[in-house]
């Protein structure tokens, strides 16, 4: 969140581009970037690497990998396939499994809330075997335990509470958690993923903060995956305006363009009014969205598990 006015996101590559446009160099991170042309999809990797480059980004250290795919959005099925490979490729990057270990995958969210519900429906199409005797012998590959446990809301109960309760009973290797994020820019709404070694806050990205979910919480190892589903209206009044100057040419590009992201919010949190600044919006296709990336995700993590990267 930036100053007082609602502005969020969970992407770490949206926090260093705001120190790109004010061209302030972020001294204890190191990031790089890659572009796919088969896939259209550009990968930025940035590793937070000191506590100084941490409070700068307001990011907890580690890695995040962010991939923009603009074609998410498209129901064709060999796309999907080769964005699921690639995320596969990824959690290998930073889950380093050796064979027979175990893994908990948690789908957070609200399953009742359609921006909300990636992570669950991630888990019912999950390809679980730790109730099949023996499959560890038989196959050498991870064993897969998934929970959707809800939110407080229906349980009363943190999340955090739930997954840490179940950890100490089951005694996973390592934890995925997959759960629903907030952009600061609406070209990246259901068209990002963003994979991690930090771990999660549940809900933090609407400011619903609640236990975090991370190695230091937990025990194990945790890797979080988010989809961006929901922008605050802020963040959406930034775009429109932005647009709208760029439009208009090299002068109105000076009005607003050019000005250093704190001043732009601090404008727009002078004109908004303040029952505004804790909207969030989605995209109107978001039902068919979520399913279609829900299922992008899975197989992901299923390639990942079974050891089928291409």
């Amino acid at each position: 969140m930036s100053g007082n006015f609602g502005i969020r996101t969970d992407l770490a590559v949206e926090s260093k581009e705001k120190y790109e446009k004010d061209n302030v160099e972020i001294k204890g991170v190191a990031i790089q970037e890659k572009y796919e042309e088969a896939l259209d999809l550009n990968t930025t990797v940035v590793r937070i690497q000191t506590e100084q480059g941490a409070k700068a980004m307001e990011k907890s250290k580690g890695t995040y990998i962010t991939m923009e795919a603009p074609n998410l959005i498209v129901p064709d099925e060999d796309y999907h396939r080769g964005i699921s490979q690639v995320l596969a490729h990824h959690l290998k990057e930073l889950l380093h499994l050796e064979k027979e270990k175990s893994i908990l995958v948690v789908g957070l969210g609200n399953r009742e809330i359609t921006p909300d519900a990636l992570g669950p429906l991630v888990i019912k199409n999950l390809f679980v075997t730790r109730h099949l005797k023996g499959w560890k012998e038989v196959e050498g590959c991870p064993v897969v335990a998934a929970l959707a446990p809800g939110v407080m809301a229906q349980t009363g109960m943190e999340t955090g509470e739930i997954v840490e309760g179940i950890v100490k009973k089951i005694h996973p290797d390592a934890l995925v958690v997959i759960d629903a994020l907030a952009a600061k820019s609406s070209e990246r709404l259901n068209r990002t993923i963003q994979i991690s070694n930090t771990g999660i806050a549940p809900g933090s990205g609407v400011g619903n903060h609640r236990n975090e979910i991370t190695e230091k919480t937990m025990g194990i190892p945790v890797i979080a995956i988010g989809v961006p589903t929901v922008i605050s209206i802020p963040s959406l009044a930034c775009d429109i305006m932005e647009a709208f100057c760029a439009s208009q040419g090299e002068g109105m590009e000076d009005i607003f363009c050019s000005w250093p992201e704190k001043e732009k919010y601090h404008f727009l949190g002078e004109i908004l009014d303040e029952k505004l600044w804790e909207l969030f919006v989605t995209p109107k296709e978001i039902d068919e969205a979520v399913k279609r990336i829900s299922y992008t995700l899975s197989e992901g993590i299923n390639q990942f598990v079974a050891g089928r990267i291409f």
